[in-house]
């Protein structure tokens, strides 16, 4: 772990995240004041599952997995979150535990914050609470919406959702063509996010490519067509 970020630096990277929309630049920069903002290595434990919830964390650059795991160490990807995603909310607002285990998916920074003044900033900055508000609908409509892929789809079809989900989240439309360009999790973490192994996912993305849906390289560079996305979306 290593020190990084200044809080005027990361005021300013705050400020461009979605989370934080509606909130001025005076209360932006008062929270990052706040922040314990470190680099982690790949795989590095944030918190655990059952951990009092006592931080509220901030991805500012990299990739973090919320996971879930069961007495014999199978493990199941409930969120895979990027730049500007906020966790640990849940417990620091009912004062409960961390309901998953936080890890880095990929060298990352982090910025923490002790519950207790993440939430007397939320309380006390014009704006906070609408950001708050926002960010907790959208985590109810993303959880009917995982409930019914997986309790409604097939595996290939949670796949291929899980596939446009990330496109469109990380995912850049190509000049000049249809087409966006994203780089796939490994297959062990697809496998995860849609509650299946390594090789069904490996069969899986064959039969996706072998049906037009899916176009990769040799690496981890995958390309969907836009209209998938649109539709998705709609």
């Amino acid at each position: 772990m290593s020190p990084a970020r200044r809080p005027a630096d990361l005021a300013e990277t705050l400020a461009g995240f979605e989370y934080f929309e509606g909130v001025e630049a005076p209360e932006i920069e008062r929270l990052a004041g706040l922040a314990l903002c470190h680099e982690y290595p790949k795989n590095n434990i944030l918190a655990y599952a059952g951990d009092p919830a006592s931080y509220v964390f901030v991805v500012v650059e990299g990739r973090v997995k919320i996971i879930l795991t069961n007495e014999e160490a199978r493990e199941v990807i409930v969120s895979l979150l990027g730049p500007g995603c906020v966790f640990g909310l849940t417990g620091a607002l009912d004062g409960g535990e961390q309901p998953g285990t936080a890890i880095t998916v990929e060298r990352s920074t982090i910025a923490r914050f002790s519950a207790a003044a993440f939430l007397k900033w939320t309380d006390s900055a014009p704006g906070a609470k609408d950001t708050l508000v926002r960010e907790l609908n959208r985590r109810v409509r993303d959880l009917h919406r995982k409930i019914g892929s997986h309790a409604l789809l097939s595996a290939r079809d949670r796949l291929l959702h899980t596939l446009m989900e990330i496109a469109g989240a990380e995912g850049e439309r190509e000049p000049g063509n249809n087409r966006v360009t994203f780089t796939r999790p490994t297959h062990q973490e697809l496998a995860n996010r849609i509650g299946t192994s390594r090789e069904v996912v490996s069969r899986l993305l064959a039969d996706l490519r072998e049906a037009e849906l899916l176009e990769s390289d040799e690496g981890r560079v995958l390309r969907l067509p836009l209209s998938a996305l649109i539709l998705h979306e709609e």
